[in-house]
């Protein structure tokens, strides 16, 4: 039998998934500033690995992902390939200096789009990443999601005066 996971449960993995994803974000614009690599190469490297370890995601808990989308949509588990795929496919384009700004334009609005997701998830507190909180979740949620709507729009659509 499968209980509910506790608040503190639930509490601990979504600090724990946030927590990644801003040291995916973070540590390579850090750690690659001695080795003299560009500011927008570094930040897109962190958009890369973000989008490697959300896309894993979908192919090893395809079953929970599944579950984070309504039951009227058609097609939800070949939907979860699909964008884990996009996501795949988008974390390498990103680091393709003629394709990033691109990728970036796609990305933002792929992120856009995945929003109601989180949403209807968090509000039938499905048990993954976070969204087992309920919509108190969508407090941390939202705001990382327009932060990194910003990240890739500030490192890969925005142009920056020097090349890489």
């Amino acid at each position: 039998m499968n209980l509910p996971p506790d608040d503190d449960t639930v509490a601990s993995r979504t600090m724990q998934n946030i927590a990644i994803i801003v040291t995916l974000l973070l540590l390579p614009y850090w750690a690659l500033i001695p080795a003299h690599v560009s500011e927008p190469l570094r930040g897109r490297i962190g958009v890369a690995l973000v989008f490697v370890f959300t896309s894993v995601g979908h192919f090893i808990k395809t079953s929970a992902m599944t579950q984070m989308l309504p039951n009227w949509l058609p097609a939800r588990v070949p939907l979860i390939y699909l964008t884990g795929i996009l996501e795949l496919v988008a974390a390498i384009l990103i680091l393709v200096p003629s394709l990033s700004r691109q990728t970036g334009i796609v990305l933002c609005i792929f992120l856009l789009l995945i929003l109601p997701s989180n949403v209807y998830a968090a509000i039938q507190q499905v048990d993954f990443g976070g969204h087992g909180a309920g919509p108190v979740y969508l407090l941390v949620r939202v705001p990382l999601q327009l932060f990194l709507i910003g990240w890739v729009y500030w490192f890969a659509v925005k142009q920056f005066g020097t090349p890489e």
